[in-house]
Order: structure tokens, then sequence, then C-alpha cells
């Protein structure tokens, strides 16, 4: 196949990275086609699989690549963060994925006869909705189970409720295709059967995604979607914020233990390691003492700021097996009724594998790993 400049626009805007070129095209040809898309040369000839795995590296559909630009999404989500710029091809595309399996698990439910998610029950003052996910997460509980755990107990319970809640970074398990924290913390996706939440697995501490879990969860109970951060002005953020915040720091409580004689950070050193707050996260903490006005919103900002960067520093790593990173990504009963209605022929196995993001040769044992067979 030769491409010439009349069918390149979008090729040409695509932001490559050296070895990106390298891996599709191998040395010789990627000095070519640099040269090409800097129009330094008029044509370039290549296969028609290489041009198929050029899309797929950037998920971008084949047909597009010839287009003069990339047709705008329909929709994507709202955005709820502070001073933000377009969503990443990365984030649209995991929204997009988040969307399919939200789409096939409310017809699953429906299908199979289960009631609509909080049936009858529109909750509009905030000590509703925080009593409702202390229910539904069985929170006061959480403490008796070891650091590490909390979080996966928070989740299975939240997932009998029918609520999806995937915990990743990258998209479709490429690891070449990832989210970055700073860029989107989470994300809610409201429907009437199968609410979603978006955890992003790049958050190094389990207190700062159990953070997340239950400001996403707030998000569903008010019936919103939209895309988090840590960057927060919007009314609707500051809510939700308040309402994780007091889930995890009751007010009063915090207010007595908090001395406005000492820094931000010797307050924060103390507060963490006090049993009431102790599945609070730093930054979960900073922002507590921030909404109720202990301290302003620069020395905020300079804590914000230092705590992400750390978690930048940190080395991230996805941790677990395959199979659990696999359940965690997709979430495990919304793996588990695809694994179920495969078994029993209700979907199709190339169905089921575009789902799960998995290869044929790895359904058997995660089918195992969900306890599905033996």
């Amino acid at each position: 196949m030769v491409l010439d400049s009349g069918n390149s626009k979008v090729i040409r805007s695509i932001p490559y990275q050296e070895n990106d070129i390298v891996r599709i095209f191998g040395k010789r040809k990627a000095q070519e086609f640099k040269n090409f898309i800097n129009q330094a040369s008029k044509t370039f000839e290549t296969t028609t699989e290489k041009l198929i795995k050029l899309a797929n590296t950037f998920n971008i559909p084949f047909a597009y690549l010839f287009l003069d630009e990339i047709p705008q999404a329909e929709e994507s989500l709202p955005d709820f963060r502070k001073n933000s710029a377009e969503f990443s091809q990365n984030l649209e595309s995991c929204i997009a994925s988040s969307k399919k399996k939200q789409e096939w698990f409310r017809n699953h439910l429906i299908r199979n006869g289960h009631s609509k998610f909080l049936a009858n029950q529109n909750l509009t003052f905030d000590k509703d909705i925080i009593q409702t996910i202390k229910q539904i997460t069985r929170f006061d509980e959480a403490k008796n189970h070891p650091k590490g755990q909390r979080l996966n107990f928070l989740k299975n319970n939240a997932e009998q409720h029918n609520i999806i809640v995937q915990q990743s970074s990258v998209i479709q398990g490429n690891t070449h295709k990832a989210i970055t924290f700073n860029e989107c913390r989470g994300y809610a996706i409201y429907d009437a059967y199968a609410p979603l939440v978006f955890i992003n697995a790049k958050d190094t501490s389990e207190n700062g995604k159990i953070f997340t879990l239950l400001h996403e969860l707030a998000h569903i109970l008010l019936k919103h979607s939209g895309v988090s951060s840590y960057d927060f002005e919007l009314e609707v953020e500051y809510r939700c914020n308040n309402i994780a915040g007091e889930i995890l720091m009751p007010t009063p409580t915090f207010k007595s233990r908090w001395n406005k004689q000492d820094s931000i950070q010797r307050n924060i050193e103390r507060l963490k390691n006090n049993n009431d707050f102790e599945m609070a996260s730093p930054l979960a903490l900073a922002t507590k003492a921030l909404l109720l006005k202990l301290i302003d919103y620069e020395k905020y900002e300079d804590f914000k700021n230092t705590e992400l960067e750390q978690f930048l520093k940190n080395k991230n790593s996805r941790g677990g097996s395959y199979y659990s990173n696999v359940i965690a990504s997709n979430s495990k009963n919304f793996a588990k009724s695809v694994v179920i209605d495969t078994l029993n022929g209700y979907e199709t196995y190339k169905e089921a594998l575009n789902l799960l993001n998995i290869k044929l040769d790895k359904f058997d044992r995660l089918a195992k790993a969900l306890k599905v067979i033996q």
C-alpha cells in the first residue's frame, strides 16, 4: 500500500514516540516513515498489516487513518476537573470500554430479572447519601480487615449491589496505553441498573483508592456521570469530596484533633496514625482540612502538589497475578457474569474475549480464578 500526502493527514497528526515507529515498521522503514510524516518525502510504501498494527497501537479504527481528521466522539463524559484539558485518547478509549461493559451488564441484569439499582430511592440529603454508601460498602466493618484487604472488601460489597467497580490504569491490558494519575483520579457512569465506578490504579496507596471509591459512589447516588481529579472547583466535586471525607473523617472528631498551631504537615502526620482516621490518605486529610477552612487554599495546593509529585516518583507496579489484574480491571461480578453466560451458551466466546480483553487461552484459567469452574 502506498500512502501519499492526500491521504495521510490523520497519520501525520498522531503523537509518535521513536520506539513506536521502530516497533511497527522496523529500523530501516522507520526512517522512511519519519521522512514521510515530516513531509520530507511525498509517499510511503508499506503493507496493510503494518498499518493495521499502527492503528491498533494508537487505538484508532483502521479506516480513520485515511481521513482528514479523526471524527469527534458523539459523547464522552462530563468533566468535573478544574482547568482541565481535553481528555487524552487513552482516557477516551478507557471510557468507551467501560461503557461497552456497562451496556452488556445492564442487558444481562434485565434479562435475568434484576431490579433497578436502589429502586424508588431518590437521595437528596448528604446524610442519607453517606448512610447509604456505608451500608452498600459495609464501611464500618472494613477496619476489622487487615490493611491491604480493606479496598477489596469495600469493592466486593459494592459489587453485590450490581455496581461495576473497575480498578486499572491501562487500556485493555496494554501497558503502553496508560491513564496518568494527574489526568484522571477516577470516574463515575450512572445507570439505573448497572452504575459503574472506575478507580485509577496509578494511585500508589490503598487509602487513596478508598477515597476515590467513596467519592465516585457519591456521584452515583447523586445520579451523576463524570471524570474526577484532585483539582476540583465545581460545586458537585466539593459536595462529593465532602461526602467521602465525612465517611472517612467525621467532622466533629476531625475538628477536635486538628491543632491550628501546628503546620499542615505535623497535623497530617499525627492524624494519619490515629485509629479514627487510619483509612484516610494524607491527601484526603488535607482536603478535609481545606473544606473545613482549617487551612487556606495556598497551603493546601503546596501540600497537594508535593504529594502528587511523590506519587509520580513511586514506580507503580500493577502487582498481583495476571488473573487478579484482569478481574480488578473488569470488576469481579461483571467478569464472573460474562464467563458464566459464555459457558452456558448465552454469549459467544468471541464477544466474551472482547469484553474481558483477554485471549482464548486465558479463558479457562480466568474461570477457575473466579471459581466458576474447578
